[in-house]
């Protein structure tokens, strides 16, 4: 069973890695993938999602001054 979250928006920096280990291509994003998705949230909210275990896109929240 997989847990739902409700839809939230942040504003911050998402940083886009590893694009040719996992489309073994440089500029195809219409390239369909079979395989494992993972998605970690971390209290400060940052957060990863990784394709067959590799990081794909991060994502770092700009904190406004007191947080």
């Amino acid at each position: 069973m997989i847990k739902e979250y409700e839809e939230t928006h942040q504003q911050g920096r998402i940083f886009i890695e590893n694009k040719s280990m996992i489309l073994n291509r440089e500029r195809d994003f219409n390239e369909f993938i079979d395989g494992d998705i993972g998605i970690q949230i971390a209290k400060d909210g940052r957060i990863w999602v990784c394709i067959n275990g590799t990081a794909f896109i991060r994502f770092k929240p700009i904190l406004k001054k007191g947080d």
